[in-house]
């Protein structure tokens, strides 16, 4: 499915309960958010804790099928930390850490807190020497000890990236805009071309569903899924 389907359910939807016209420009605003918040939904919500149980209902962490459906967006690339410093920048797009392992042997270096690292640090019952640790910082990583990527090689971070914006771009015919795949250049607004969207199908659904409750259309996965079919066969 792509961004033009996404933006004909969303219109198809709309004409249905006759709830006036979706512009290309809301669109792409509205479309985003609801990436932002089903994407926020998957990595596990704060709201969703409960107290003496620091556990979302929903977390990518939790079984296979969640986190299938993050696979578009898990990456993994080696970082440089600086061999003094032990700092390395956060990768483009970082979100969140999925894991973390050493070139050498592939040993995982393990998340600290900032309020544990003294414990960490001073162990000599687990040396971070043979079992490096890492914190977050503002943008940045905090490898000890701080010479990890002489010791063991520089380390390898698989992490969950922000989801790519969704753009629906187009030309003006007759004072109409019409859908521009790819095309880029004179005449296409956003100027960027279309950008279409990773997630699988059933993620697209759920996507365009938290779409229409923004606009005010409270509908349910089915009756969306009913939409994108009916727009598949009839060209609406």
């Amino acid at each position: 499915m792509n961004v033009n389907d996404m933006y004909r359910i969303c219109q198809f939807a709309i004409n249905k309960a006759q709830n006036g016209y979706l512009t290309p420009s809301d669109f792409n605003l509205i479309i985003n958010q609801a990436q932002v918040s089903y994407q926020d939904y998957l990595l596990g919500e704060f709201q969703q804790y409960q107290y003496g149980r620091p556990q979302a209902r929903i977390s990518y962490s939790q079984n296979e099928d969640i986190r299938q459906r993050l696979t578009p967006l898990i990456l993994q690339t080696t970082l440089a930390p600086n061999t003094t410093t032990g700092i390395a920048a956060y990768p483009a797009n970082f979100l969140q850490v999925d894991a973390m392992w050493e070139t050498d042997g592939l040993h995982r270096i393990r998340f600290v807190p900032q309020d544990s690292l003294y414990s960490y640090y001073n162990s000599e019952i687990d040396p971070i020497v043979s079992n490096p640790i890492y914190l977050l910082q503002k943008d940045q990583f905090q490898f000890y000890p701080k010479n990890i990527a002489t010791l063991s090689g520089n380390p390898i971070v698989s992490y969950v990236r922000s989801a790519p914006d969704i753009v629906w771009a187009y030309t003006t015919v007759s004072g109409r805009p019409v859908y521009a795949p790819t095309q880029t250049g004179a005449g296409v607004t956003p100027t960027t071309g279309s950008q279409q969207p990773v997630w699988y199908n059933v993620d697209i659904l759920e996507i365009i569903t938290r779409a229409l409750k923004l606009i005010g259309l409270n509908l349910q996965d089915g009756m969306v899924e009913q939409y994108a079919n009916q727009v598949t066969q009839t060209g609406q």
